[in-house]
């Protein structure tokens, strides 16, 4: 037997000293305030070590300073166990208490020394023990205590095992149970079913939920989205997951493309630019040597200019020559005919008729006045000295104007010689002007020329026909590719057909033969299934039917009518009310047969429960063939999608590569295509630009024709004013010159025309007197004086011919040289202008042939040089390209520069190319980041793929995509969904055990509650409680509801598990679909779980109902008050007591004979009946009760009665000590303080 024996107390709480025995029942007595709680407390701290647990009130001294306030405060606990005594020494070490064991009966000697007082330490203690007795370590965990006490020996050391009262981990309801009684607690439901449960097993049944919650449902829900999604269709059937990653897998290969391309152009860039470094040089070269032909031919070409504007000149000269002297004969003649030229000189060849006339009337004269010669000769002396004198006269005055005129003469001469110097001058000094308008004008006319023959030749002309055709056979070379990409494509895409065909067939063939085997399968367990109802159904009826009749009443039936008996109609019919007449009799309806020759068909219950146990072994194989086909049926599928995948990956890439070529190559036949309409168009405006220019230019020049025209004609009208001012100033000068001379001449012939008028005057009178004298001598007047007048008339005619005879001798000088010689002049006009414009057509075609040289050659050096401009536009734009983070790109293939292309592009296309595809990257990069966080946008961080969500850098999004691309093509997808159903059985599975196995203690739940109603109901001994009953009801905590549902599930689809997808729409799936949403509401309902276990108390209810005399407690779940003051204690009690001694009995497994303290105060509050109940009670339960109480009552119900009472101190008069003394044998001895 195992119990606390007795209790010491030296120097603790208000004891001195005092031993109280525990081996029985116990009644302290005493007024209120003498410390009956106090050692209650005490007692009640060696079950519970729970300071916290003592119903010591807050505003009291705790435990530690009271019970052991001096440094000798000492309380010890003696312990018997199977009759060996053992010691725990509880005192203050370190401001706390501690425990030590000892081996050993407590004795006063070993903590009281021969002085009466108590030891102050523990090695005076230790000194006491000596050698002999052992003791243990100090013990200052108050939970490692309680484990040592109660035999929780997990992890102590070996020396603590024998200080055990029991042995059990679960002894945690024992010291609760104990301070329950003590402090009169409140009863809950919670605590009686954790207390029957721990009775059940020592090791705790419970479900890990948090498990659950953070290992098999953590993110379940979640996960399980994240893969429906990937099958969701939206409206129009598009599965919107999986068109979002698509797009990501373009954007990735694309992004791939692009790097491609752009490695192949940095490899161009790099040829081109050695390209460049190599030929620039030669070309440089080559240009000046070309240069200086251009040069040499544009100096051939001046020079030949110059030749021919000389030549030109010359005959220019010529021409100007003759036709000055035209229009000199035509001005001539014109003076000539104002003149009157032809009468001057019909009148002067008559000179010589008039002298004969003159001569011959002069003699007729003389003859007529012959024969007055006196008179006549008188007359003739004074008529010829009149006439002398008027000759003399005359002829002095003549000489006069013969001298002015000769004067005149020579003035004029020298006036026309000097004239003719100045125009001379002014012809020279203009002559350079004249020249170069001259040449301008040809450069004119050379140049209208030139344009006329630009714009003949601009007809035929295509501009920008190097471009033109580039692009076209740039377009031309595109379609053809894309034509043998889209043969490539259809030829592909054939090969995908073809594949996918064979892969149906396949996996229809695969499907086909394990449905097959399935079948076969299934047929079998059906058979087995209907032999187990049918088993199980006469199992069922075995105890109402014939059969059990049989088992009960007649022995070895087996070998008798059980060998005959017709099994399914008559063994187990219970409709045959069975009787038995004639317990001798071996006959069958009085009919005794040999059954030694039959063998035994009747089976037992063993039997039939073996047999069904083969069948649902068998079927627990076919369930796991059925299992391994469709694994098997899986893996094949599975195998032939890896097979088969990868060999649509390859004309995927192909498809996928050449579609993307085909997008890029429409673009770029776009691109050229607009690039063609924009050559064309540039080319038909280049042409209309240029013809407009030409005609623009043509009517400059023809403008600038004009102007030169004009200017030379304003210069050579400037140069003949000039001429015809010094012309004029000449006819001025000689016209002042001539009408001063005339007017000195007009003055002279005045004096000589008045003298000779005067002379005649006089010699009329003097003939009028010869005549009137004649006439009176008798001569002819009549003739004399007709001969005088027709003398005097032909004297007049002669002086006119004397005046003009010198202007018809200018005229016949003038004749003879100008007016003959006009047609010679024409004629030499003519020819002149004949060799000027045969000339002319020499020098164009000299020009032309040159200019063709001059611009063949030209355009070779312009080649040459706008190669050199292209190589330095190229080198340029490198060099600014090299700045760029377009080339910081694709700096990394540069150096790669490997090209065969024969039409080697310029840099400054391919740099233009480059920066396309740069930018274009960068555009594509920022769709495919905007593309994956529209797709990551789907998933948490924690998703179930594992795909990260926190992309920081360009590195991150570009694993991304390729990951994505990878999981899609491989897909993985399948593989989570094979995980998740597997997981998700397995959860179902682990739920539905571990509930079942839960549950599976309800029974014995259920066994031990009718114990305790029993043993309440056989063992009642207070009279006051008339009834006391505990029933179960099903749980209300929401997790175990959920869970019950989920076993439920599991049982009901145990087969079906792990087969079916989550995902897909099979019949199945709103099973599955109800399983998850149990799994998510489960998850849910954790959530709001405050323990991270789900203990077997929990799920079920515990209500229990008390009858005290006539009032009622109802089913209830907690207990507070009930009835009177004193019924409430006892009823408490009584129930704690019971499970106590639930507790007690299959607490320790190994032993169960040990005793346990209940410790009630204040007793005095019940009826003395009551209290004998109680103690009866108790004690028939192997519980020993330590009541306290103001008076003794039913002293001879206790072993032991102790009164208690407060004394004043001996040794201080302000303080009082409690006394204890028992009753029956009062052993108290007060050590001095």
């Amino acid at each position: 037997m195992r119990y606390l024996n007795k209790i010491v107390f030296i120097n603790s709480a208000s004891v001195s000293y005092a031993e109280i025995e525990l081996d029985g029942n116990v009644h302290l007595i005493g007024t209120q305030g003498v410390g009956k709680s106090t050692l209650l407390r005490a007692i009640l701290f060696f079950y519970n070590a729970n300071k916290s647990k003592l119903g010591i009130p807050r505003e009291k001294k705790g435990f530690d300073d009271y019970y052991f306030q001096y440094q000798n405060s000492y309380i010890i606990y003696e312990v018997e166990k199977e009759g060996v005594p053992f010691c725990v020494l509880a005192y203050k070490v370190n401001g706390k208490v501690a425990f030590r064991f000892f081996n050993s009966r407590y004795e006063r000697e070993l903590f009281i020394d021969e002085n009466n007082r108590a030891f102050e330490s523990w090695d005076k203690i230790r000194n006491a023990l000596g050698k002999e007795i052992h003791y243990s370590t100090i013990v200052s965990s108050y939970e490692d205590f309680r484990r040592i006490i109660y035999g929780d020996n997990k992890g102590l050391k070996p020396d603590f095992r024998k200080y055990a009262l029991i042995e059990s981990k679960q002894y945690q309801n024992i010291p609760r149970t104990i301070q329950n009684v003590l402090l009169n607690s409140n009863l809950e439901a919670k605590f009686i079913k954790d207390t029957i449960i721990n009775s059940i097993n020592e090791d705790e049944t419970t479900i890990d939920i948090e498990n659950y919650s953070k290992v098999h449902l953590i993110d379940f829900e979640r996960e399980i989205n994240d893969i429906r999604i990937w099958f969701k269709a939206n409206k129009k059937g598009e599965i919107v997951i999986r068109n979002q990653a698509e797009r990501v897998i373009d954007k990735y290969r694309i992004h791939n493309f692009l790097i491609g391309e752009k490695k192949q152009l940095a490899h161009a860039l790099g040829f081109r630019m050695d390209f460049i470094e190599k030929e620039k040089p030669l070309l440089i070269s080559n240009s000046s040597k070309e240069n200086n032909v251009l040069i040499e031919l544009f100096n051939k070409r001046e020079n030949l200019k110059d030749l021919h504007l000389k030549r030109e000149q010359k005959l220019v000269s010529d021409i100007d020559y003759v036709k000055k002297e035209l229009i000199k004969a035509a001005k001539k003649q014109t003076e000539y005919d104002n003149q009157n030229i032809d009468e001057v000189i019909r009148k002067v060849i008559q000179r010589d008729t008039l002298e004969r006339e003159l001569r011959t009337l002069g003699e007729e004269k003389s003859l007529l006045k012959s024969a007055f010669g006196q008179i006549s000769q008188k007359y003739e002396s004074l008529i010829s000295q009149v006439q002398n004198q008027q000759q003399e006269f005359t002829n002095h005055r003549s000489a006069e104007v013969n001298n002015i005129k000769s004067e005149s003469g020579e003035s004029r001469e020298k006036l026309f010689e000097t004239y003719v110097k100045l125009i001379v001058q002014v012809e020279n000094d203009n002559q350079t002007e004249k020249e170069t308008a001259f040449n301008e004008l040809n450069s004119v006319v050379e140049r209208e020329n030139t344009l006329k023959r630009k714009k003949s030749e601009l007809k035929y002309q295509v501009f920008y026909d190097v471009e033109i055709n580039k692009c076209k056979i740039e377009i031309n070379e595109i379609k053809e590719k894309v034509a043998g990409a889209n043969s490539t494509i259809l030829n592909s895409k054939n090969e995908v057909n073809i594949l996918r065909k064979e892969w149906e067939l396949e996996e229809k063939e695969i499907v086909r033969s394990t449905g097959l085997k399935v079948d076969s399968i299934n047929s079998k367990k059906t058979k087995f299934t209907d032999q187990i109802q049918l088993l199980e159904n006469k199992i069922a009826q075995s105890k109402s039917s014939l059969y059990g009749w049989l088992n009960d009443y007649v022995p070895n039936w087996e070998n008798t009518i059980g060998k005959v008996i017709d099994e399914d109609n008559v063994l187990f019919n219970s409709e045959l009310n069975p009787k038995l007449i004639n317990e001798r009799s071996d006959t069958f309806f009085g009919v005794e047969l040999n059954l030694n020759g039959l063998n035994n068909r009747t089976k037992t219950l063993t039997e039939y429960n073996d047999e069904i146990t083969e069948f649902k072994i068998e079927n627990a194989n076919l369930h796991k063939s059925l299992l391994q086909l469709n694994e098997d049926k899986e893996d094949d599928l599975q195998k032939l999608k890896t097979k088969f995948r990868k060999k649509l990956k390859g004309f995927k890439d192909v498809i996928a590569e050449n579609e993307y070529f085909i997008e890029q190559s429409d673009q770029k036949l776009k691109k050229i295509q607009v690039e063609l309409s924009e050559w064309l168009e540039k080319s038909k405006s280049e042409k209309i630009k240029i013809s407009n220019e030409i005609e623009n230019k043509l009517n400059e020049v023809t403008s600038d024709k004009v102007k030169a025209q004009d200017k030379l004609g304003k210069i050579k009208i400037g140069i003949k004013r000039k001429i015809t001012l010094k012309e004029n100033e000449r006819d001025s000068a000689i016209l002042s010159l001539q009408t001063l001379n005339q007017t000195r001449i007009d003055e002279i012939q005045l004096n000589i025309s008045n003298n000779k008028e005067e002379s005649e005057k006089r010699v009329q009178e003097l003939r009028k007197e010869e005549t009137s004298e004649l006439d009176i001598k008798g001569a002819d007047i009549k003739r004399i004086t007709l001969i005088e007048n027709r003398l005097l008339e032909v004297e007049k005619a002669i002086e006119y011919i004397r005046n003009n005879e010198a202007i018809v001798i200018e005229y016949k000088k003038d004749k003879r040289e100008l007016f003959d010689r006009i047609p010679e002049f024409r004629a030499e006009k003519i020819t002149l202008e004949k060799r000027q414009n045969l000339i002319l057509e020499e020098h164009k075609d000299e020009i032309v042939k040159l200019d063709k040289k001059y611009f063949d050659q030209k355009t070779v050096v312009d080649g040459i040089q706008s190669e050199v401009d292209e190589f330095n536009t190229d080198e340029k734009e490198f060099a600014e390209f090299k700045k760029l983070d377009a080339f910081i790109n694709i700096q990394t293939y540069f150096s790669d520069a490997i090209s065969e292309d024969k039409d080697l592009k310029t840099a400054h296309s391919i740099i233009s190319e480059i920066k396309g595809r740069y930018y274009k990257g960068i555009e594509n990069f920022k769709e495919l980041q905007q593309n994956i966080n529209a797709f990551n946008g789907n998933f948490t961080y924690k998703n179930i793929f594992s795909f990260k969500t926190d992309l920081n850098n360009d590195e991150d999004f570009l694993s991304f995509a390729s990951d994505l691309k990878e999981f899609t093509e491989e897909d993985k997808i399948n593989e989570f969904e094979k995980r998740v159903n597997s997981r998700f059985a397995h959860i179902i599975q682990l739920i539905g055990r571990e509930t079942a196995e839960l549950n599976s203690k309800k029974g014995d739940i259920e066994k031990i509650i009718k114990k305790i109603n029993d043993d309440f109901s056989s063992k009642n001994f207070v009279e006051a409680i008339k009834e006391m009953e505990i029933r179960t009801l099903a749980s209300s905590n929401p997790v175990v509801r959920l869970l019950i549902k989920i076993q439920e599930f599991n049982d009901e689809n145990s087969f079906l598990l792990g087969e079916t997808n989550l995902f897909t729409s099979t019949d199945s799936n709103s099973k599955n679909q109800k399983a998850v949403e149990l799994l998510k509401e489960l998850v849910k309902a954790i959530e709001k779980h405050k323990s991270p276990t789900l203990t077997l108390s929990e799920s079920f209810e515990l209500q229990f109902k008390i009858v005290e005399n006539d009032n009622n407690s109802g089913w209830v779940e907690k207990l507070s008050n009930v009835g009177s003051e004193g019924t409430d204690v006892l009823v408490k009690a009584m129930i704690n007591i019971l499970l106590l001694n639930v507790f007690k009995d299959s607490a320790s497994k190994k032993f169960k004979d040990f005793k346990l303290h209940c410790m009630m105060d204040e007793i005095g509050r019940l009826h003395p009946n009551n209290v004998k109940g109680i103690l009866r009670f108790a004690n028939e339960r192997n519980i020993l009760l330590i009541n306290g109480s103001p008076t003794s009552q039913n002293a001879t119900d206790y072993k032991y009665t102790y009164k208690l009472a407060k004394v004043q101190s001996e040794s201080d008069a302000k303080k009082y000590i409690t006394k204890i003394n028992r009753l029956v044998k009062i052993n108290t001895k007060v050590p001095n303080k």
